[in-house]
């Protein structure tokens, strides 16, 4: 099974991780995803957010993980039901 994010197909098999996560920027220049839960509750003036998007970690190591960003949270919601509705076609 093939997962379209964005404009990118994956094969499902080939996915060790997906998940969504805001992309924040520390007060050190440090750039990471942390999870929607921790930004939402712990996020403080510390913390730039840059964008949300839905990460890809692969089962091949080697391979470097993919980011698909989205300009807002709303966007992001779309994103993971657009997933979801691959996932169990029954969603829609």
């Amino acid at each position: 099974m093939r997962l379209t994010i964005g404009n990118e197909s994956i094969e499902l098999e080939e996915i060790a991780q997906l998940y969504p996560a805001a992309i924040i920027r520390y007060a050190d220049g440090t750039v990471t995803p942390i999870s929607l839960e921790w930004f939402d509750e712990m996020a403080n003036k510390d913390v730039e957010l840059l964008h949300y998007a839905i990460c890809v970690h692969y089962k091949e190591k080697e391979k470097r993980p993919s980011v698909f960003p989205y300009e807002g949270r709303e966007k992001l919601e779309e994103g993971i039901a657009k997933i979801a509705e691959q996932l169990d076609p029954s969603m829609e």
